[in-house]
């Protein structure tokens, strides 16, 4: 049953600790190290300012951007590492003819699909929750006052977090679908990296304000970029906020790639011998 291989396989992933480590926890945990060390600092080497500045610090604003840092192409690495990790592993150690017997392939594969995506969400709170408790820390140490979030706060976090959530969705549906068809880890790493920097370059050259919507369709970063500016009201370009015609194809574009990525990762695992793996 699908419940029983997606207990096993979370089992798997709690007991690989570099996995769950270096693929999900680091980045959240990096981000809020660095954010300390550099208000401490700023702090330090600044005493005529600490416990004197006045003014406020917006607390929503800064949990927008903390979980807005898992579609950096930097951050990206990691959690490309870590679904590398969960999708070839099983290569790897030559265990699915000792899996493959005892559940079908499809509950198998969509067990890894449903652990990954639980750790990108937890990986995501994991940034919020840094960005809350190093804004309050900045406050503290330099004497600011906090304005907590407006009413239209949930809304924002919520659309903000779907959009990334989706990216990191697409970016791990690409692994596993090079995963599963190279049966090497090295190989579905350096193609997800690759992958994740290549739409970066893209991003840079066709300009999400001016990119007709073929573009989109082709660049699913692109998509959450621009439902992640408009979820959090960030402008585009100076002057130009997010186009709300182009939100629906935009999270249609994301879904299609998740799912389309996902049915070529579980069609090519259907069909796969495994007589050593």
């Amino acid at each position: 049953m699908l419940t029983d291989a997606i207990a096993a396989e979370g089992y798997k992933f709690r007991r690989n600790q570099s996995v769950l480590f270096w693929g999900f926890a680091f980045v959240p945990l990096a981000v809020l190290v660095f954010n300390l060390m550099l208000e401490t600092y700023l702090g330090l080497h600044n005493p005529g300012i600490v416990g004197r500045r006045a003014g406020e610090v917006a607390l929503g604003p800064q949990i927008l951007h903390g979980i807005g840092l898992a579609g950096s192409s930097f951050a990206q690495i990691f959690f490309v590492a870590g679904a590398a990790a969960i999708f070839a592993g099983e290569y790897r150690w030559e265990t699915w003819r000792l899996l493959a017997p005892r559940n079908s392939r499809i509950n198998l594969l969509a067990a890894k699909f449903a652990v990954y995506a639980m750790a990108c969400a937890a990986s995501l709170a994991g940034l919020g929750l840094g960005a809350l408790l190093q804004t309050v820390y900045g406050a503290v140490l330099n004497g600011m006052t906090m304005a907590m979030p407006p009413a239209a706060f949930g809304g924002q976090l919520l659309g903000l977090f779907l959009a990334t959530w989706a990216e990191l969705l697409v970016v791990g549906v690409f692994t596993a679908a090079i995963a599963v068809a190279g049966r090497a880890m090295t190989g579905a790493l350096l193609a997800g990296i690759f992958f994740s920097f290549a739409q970066g370059i893209a991003m840079a050259i066709v300009h999400p304000w001016e990119a007709p919507l073929r573009y989109f369709a082709m660049l699913p970063a692109m998509c959450a970029y621009l439902l992640r500016a408009w979820a959090s009201g960030q402008q585009i370009a100076p002057g130009v906020f997010a186009d709300p015609a182009l939100l629906l194809p935009a999270s249609g574009f994301l879904l299609l790639w998740i799912a389309a990525g996902g049915a070529v990762a579980a069609a090519l695992f259907q069909a796969q011998d495994l007589p050593r793996e």
